[in-house]
């Protein structure tokens, strides 16, 4: 894949993820993020760009000790700001394409600008970090992440609240500021506080988990020590039962409490298709951990992040549904060959995503082959 030199004066080189607010019924985050950017260069620079939507920002500290002034535009919100004679839908692309150009991390811009105080100037030096943090919140979001209420038109339902991410590529902005850009990896750190009942599952390994005095809370840390860019970060959390292979114990299944049967059942899939790909590939799986989360509601059937796939529920099923048994072993190898092509060796750009997309199909073709061969 051809690399293309970055426009930014600065690398990030890890970035802190922490939403202490989670609320499934009001369906609200309350959140604090840190990146560590490094200059690439002596020349000095006052405005850093940052991808962010729908979310609230109310504050961005420079090294803890500076207070950042900033600015939100969203250009997207309005993409045909003028009122335009000639209205068609060749002038809507013409405009929409305009509007993500001034908010394409590829070319150091967003939706966030953040002016570094004059008074933080000095800590823009080549090959020096600093840390850049932003306090912010979320509120009934209309994409990027999914709220499963169990009432529907005010009637209660049987469905248990839970809340994932989704959505299609560079979706991370949606819930969390960041350089939503497949060319920007970096090391992570991540925690999730959820009510005592609740399990947040995220990408990485799992550090610890820490109870409130009260015991009423709890917070998960992760850690991913592979670089990752931000599209390739998500979150579930829910009731969830957990499930660990009992031959592979870095392979561990999540699914809602009633369909723990069903999850046995299927897991065995998961095993004989990471075996394959091994063989096939001749090396070990490229992440210390894999966690997979069956969810209700799923926006896509599969979406595959950095040691995380969020499946629909719809693929769980008992040994008498013989029909069902071919789909979901089809499914599984394709969210497994995805790990290896699209999470762990990730595009450039756009240009890129057929090379990898293509290659975890053809993976998952010679699996679906070898099984029915």
């Amino acid at each position: 894949m051809k690399t293309e030199k970055s426009t930014r004066p600065y690398k990030l080189c890890q970035q802190i993820l922490s939403l202490t607010g989670i609320n499934l019924q009001r369906q609200t985050l309350i959140g604090y993020t840190e990146l560590h950017l490094v200059p690439t260069s002596d020349a000095q620079f006052r405005i850093i760009s940052l991808n962010c939507k729908q979310c609230r920002v109310y504050k961005v500290v420079i090294n803890d000790n500076f207070e950042a002034q900033f600015q939100y535009f969203d250009p997207t919100l309005e993409v045909c700001q003028l009122d335009f004679k000639k209205r068609s839908a060749e002038d809507f692309s013409a405009s929409h394409q305009t509007a993500l150009r001034l908010v394409d991390p590829d070319n150091n811009a967003g939706e966030l600008k953040i002016r570094i105080p004059p008074e933080a100037s000095y800590l823009i030096i080549k090959d020096r970090p600093f840390r850049v943090g932003i306090e912010f919140s979320l509120e009934q979001p209309n994409g990027g992440i999914h709220f499963v209420s169990p009432k529907v038109d005010g009637a209660p339902t049987e469905k248990p609240s839970q809340m994932f991410t989704f959505g299609w590529q560079n979706s991370s902005r949606l819930w969390f500021p960041c350089i939503d850009s497949f060319a920007e990896v970096c090391t992570w750190k991540l925690e999730f506080t959820v009510d005592e009942s609740l399990t947040a599952v995220s990408c990485g390994d799992l550090v610890e988990v820490v109870y409130t005095p009260d015991m009423r809370r709890k917070t998960f840390y992760y850690s991913q020590t592979v670089p990752t860019a931000a599209p390739n970060i998500a979150l579930a959390v829910g009731p969830f039962e957990v499930y660990v292979d009992p031959q592979m114990h870095e392979v561990t299944h999540f699914c809602l409490p009633p369909l723990l049967p069903l999850l046995k059942h299927v897991a065995k899939y998961f095993r004989e298709a990471l075996q394959f790909y091994e063989e096939t590939l001749g090396s070990r799986f490229v992440y210390s951990s894999y966690k997979v989360v069956f969810v209700d509601e799923a926006y896509q059937d599969i979406s595959s992040f950095a040691s995380l796939t969020i499946m629909s529920v719809n693929f769980l099923h008992s040994y008498v549904q013989i029909d069902q048994t071919y789909i979901t072993r089809q499914a599984l190898a394709n969210a497994i060959s995805q790990q290896y092509f699209s999470s762990f060796i990730s595009r450039q750009n756009w240009n890129d995503a057929w090379l990898t997309f293509g290659i975890a199909d053809y993976l998952g073709g010679l699996y679906v082959w070898s099984i029915c061969t």
